[in-house]
């Protein structure tokens, strides 16, 4: 996959123009809600996929890319909102950017244009699951098992298995229904050779004797072997017919013509019609329950459901059931469905006989109305067409019988009526009798010709019916392996993610749940999750477990289906304000995990919790430049960060417009937010307070006194080891410090924390640009020159050995001899 080192993000979304540095490196996003965090996330996946899942999917109703990608002020510019990301992909060792328009967002430009880096792209693409938020994060824990199971196969890439499976099951049922029909059409296929030959029994020896009679008549060799590629006909084109006007098999198609009047005349027959209307009876009771006719597909459904029934949850929908109770309606369903499939079965034995008459019947037509074209003077046999297939129509629908409206439409109509057909029938037979009598050669060769028709006819029957069998017996087989295997697979796979799941979770969790357990316990559509609850038995991970704990066990199994899908491959992961609630105790852990687990993995974390943005840094999992922190947005002008040039520009800008207390209200903020790191890092003690509500005068005093003490510490080690040009750097560091904390005010804070900023809002414009200026400078003296970053104490616990910035330019020792 690919790391990301810079994106652009312009007129996007809630952002006007966005430029963050990544590096390659973890990278986090830190503000308030509502600050543009997410924009940042919908930017990186429509970079990639050229989508935005924010505005697709459930629940999105008329959202769009194209209307509402664009800043809201730039609907009408397309082409002006644009994402540029500029990445690397680790296994070719190449950077490449990548730039998408929303007018264009299927278009994208990629630079340099290769196969292998949009081979790469292609493949980030179609794992959308990199962006993960917490309202699909907790999907994986808290889901009823079937919505697991979706979610889970659908990250695994597994969604497609049951959609074979369901087709594989429909190939084999297909041949299978196919077998009956097949069977009958070679059954008549026979019964027509046996007509064209003139006997009574299939009997090959019997059947070489007729045929070698005529053969011998027109001096053809004979025939010893009846065989599948036996050709009654071998070596009549060498025989000369004496026939002039007519190629009509004379005597074959009077006996077509008798054999169909005798069918015409059984389907109109008492006994026939009879058999008809007691189905049509039986078809009009069962459609009175038409219902559960319908509902029949769900007996097997309904017998695994019993089988797999845990005593709690029902297997299909997850509701909560009695035992007895769930026991008792799934027996009563079954018993009803019992009941209408005895029914239905004797109904389908009433309805073949029938079905096979039709079918007969129809072939009959086809046959007889063959023989037109090749008259003298061919006749109008559109009418028997028109009746073939209807009854070929006919018999099909009652053979599927479902839907019942259709079959008893099929049997209340005039399959039996034959008016159409009758006149042209007696036309044909008065044609090919006029037709005069062949002589006897041309009456053997009639006779081979006809014979050799019907032969083929019945091998290509008999090859179909074979040929269907055999793919019948073969898609069941494949059917049966494949369940098995995939089965097997999937409980491999299962086992593995839980496996990994487990461990991970341990790890967050070694303090108190060193021993967890958990089972993802795959069945029909479903999986299951439970998880032990310290040792106390398995349950639902919403059942006992915090929300914090489920978040754990979300992220735990998010990053365990990654690594088993992706492998080496899993390089880049969004978390989406993911961390949010993850147990407070817990935080330091999940850096540890993610820090030491997924090394190559870059991450990119969204989060409103400060707290949680120390943690990733202090534990080592961003860099000290690897983040941003958003403090405020504006439709006007998107996300703003807390940026010093930012903060002095825009107080100025506000003070500029006479706006004091704009402009109060925001210096008051930022030096909340620097004061809350600096105590941070300075390991500043601060008066505990349960809601974590700090303001202002909280902090601020404390962590400059903190610096204050850390340089004195610090000038008394230089004297201790007698560094003499430490020592005066220090002093001049520490006399520029105290004047700074002097002309601010900073140590009379103490007494009153309020009344500063309070007074603030009330000051002119003349009277509080110098207090600009103050802590401005005051500011600049908490940081270092070169690298503009705070300075901060080492180690993080324990007896403090140096203050220092991240570059090293200032390193001062608070070790003295």
């Amino acid at each position: 996959m690919i790391r990301l080192q810079k994106i652009h993000i312009h007129e996007f979304r809630g952002i006007r123009d966005l430029t963050l540095e990544i590096n390659g490196d973890n990278f986090a996003i830190c503000g308030p809600n509502g600050t543009g965090k997410s924009g940042v996330v919908d930017a990186i996946e429509f970079a990639i996929t050229g989508n935005i899942s924010r505005l697709s999917g459930r629940g999105t109703g008329g959202l769009s890319v194209k209307e509402h990608g664009p800043h809201v002020d730039s609907r009408a510019k397309l082409a002006q909102a644009f994402v540029t990301l500029t990445f690397n992909i680790p296994s070719l060792k190449k950077e490449a950017t990548i730039h998408r328009t929303v007018k264009s967002p299927n278009k994208p430009t990629i630079t340099p244009d290769e196969l292998e880096i949009r081979a790469a792209l292609g493949h980030v693409e179609e794992h959308p699951e990199f962006v993960l938020s917490r309202r699909e994060l907790i999907r994986y824990v808290l889901a009823e098992p079937g919505e697991r199971a979706k979610e889970v196969q659908a990250l695994l890439r597994l969604e497609k298995l049951e959609t074979l499976r369901t087709t594989l099951q429909k190939i084999y049922k297909a041949y299978e229904r196919d077998i009956k029909p097949l069977e009958n059409s070679k059954q008549r296929s026979r019964d027509d050779l046996l007509k064209a030959l003139g006997i009574a029994k299939w009997a090959p020896p019997t059947i070489l004797e007729e045929v070698n009679k005529r053969r011998a008549i027109l001096s053809l060799p004979e025939i010893t072997e009846f065989k599948k590629d036996t050709s009654f006909k071998d070596g009549l084109t060498t025989v000369s017919s004496s026939k002039t006007v007519s190629r009509v098999p004379k005597a074959q198609a009077l006996k077509d013509i008798e054999s169909l009047k005798g069918l015409l005349e059984g389907s109109k027959a008492q006994a026939f019609q009879d058999s008809c209307a007691s189905v049509l009876t039986d078809l009009s009771e069962l459609n009175a329950d038409a219902d559960s006719l319908e509902s029949l597909s769900h007996e097997n459904l309904l017998q695994t459901a019993l089988k797999l029934f845990d005593n709690e949850h029902c297997p299909v929908c997850d509701t909560e059931w009695e035992p007895e109770e769930f026991k008792k309606v799934v027996a009563q369903k079954l018993k009803l469905l019992a009941t209408v499939k005895q029914k239905k079965e004797a109904l389908e034995k009433k309805i073949e006989p029938i079905a096979a008459a039709l079918e007969t019947l129809s072939a009959s037509l086809a046959t007889t109305g063959k023989y037109s074209p090749a008259l003298p003077k061919p006749l109008d046999v559109q009418a028997l067409k028109t009746k073939e297939t209807a009854l070929s129509e006919a018999a099909k629908q009652l053979r599927k019988l479902l839907p019942l409206s259709e079959t008893i439409k099929v049997l209340e109509g005039d399959i039996t009526d034959f008016k159409t057909v009758e006149p042209v029938i007696e036309e044909l037979e008065k044609a090919v009798t006029a037709i005069p009598d062949p002589s006897q050669q041309d009456a053997a060769r009639d006779y081979l010709v006809a014979a050799h028709e019907r032969l083929e006819t019945y091998f290509e029957a008999s090859r179909q019916l074979e040929s269907c069998t055999i793919s019948a017996a073969h898609s069941k087989k494949v059917f049966e392996k494949y369940g098995e295997v995939i089965t097997q697979e999937l409980n491999t796979i299962y086992k593995d993610v839980e496996k990994a799941f487990r461990n991970l979770y341990r790890m967050i969790n070694h303090d108190d749940e060193g021993a967890f357990e958990a089972l993802l316990t795959p069945s029909m559509g479903k999986l299951g999750f439970d998880v032990d609850f310290y040792g106390r038995g398995f349950f639902p991970p919403g059942a006992y477990h915090s929300e914090g704990h489920q978040d754990g066990m979300g992220l735990c199994l998010y990053l365990a289906l990654m690594e088993h899908l992706l492998d080496n491959n899993f390089t880049f992961a969004v978390l989406d304000d993911v961390l949010m609630s993850v147990d407070s105790g817990h935080r330091r852990e999940v850096c540890d995990l993610l820090k030491q687990k997924f090394p190559d993995t870059q991450f990119l974390f969204t989060t409103h919790d400060d707290i949680w943005l120390r943690h990733m840094r202090t534990a080592g999992l961003i860099k000290n430049k690897g983040f941003v922190h958003f403090r405020t947005w504006s439709v006007d002008l998107g996300p703003t960060e807390w940026d010093d040039r930012d903060i002095w520009q825009e107080i100025d800008s506000h003070l500029s417009s006479n706006d004091v207390r704009s402009a109060a209200g925001l210096l008051r903020h930022y030096l909340e937010y620097l004061s809350k790191e600096l105590c941070h890092r300075l390991r500043a003690p601060v008066v505990f307070r349960g809601d974590a509500q700090f303001n202002l005068g909280d902090l601020l005093p404390p962590g400059v006194k903190r610096l204050r003490d850390l340089i004195k510490d610090g000038k008394k080690a230089a004297e201790s080891w007698r560094q003499d040009d430490n020592k005066a750097k220090i002093e001049a560091m520490q006399e520029a410090l105290n004047k700074a904390v002097k002309d601010s005010e900073v140590e009379q804070w103490q007494i009153n924390a309020a009344v500063h900023y309070n007074e603030w809002a009330s000051l002119q414009k003349n009277d509080f640009e110098p207090v600009v200026e103050n802590f401005k400078h005051l500011t600049g003296l908490l940081e270092c020159e070169k690298c503009s970053e705070l300075f901060y104490v080492t180690p993080e616990r324990g007896n403090k050995e140096s203050l220092r910035c991240s570059c090293g330019d200032t390193h001062i020792n608070l070790v003295s001899e």
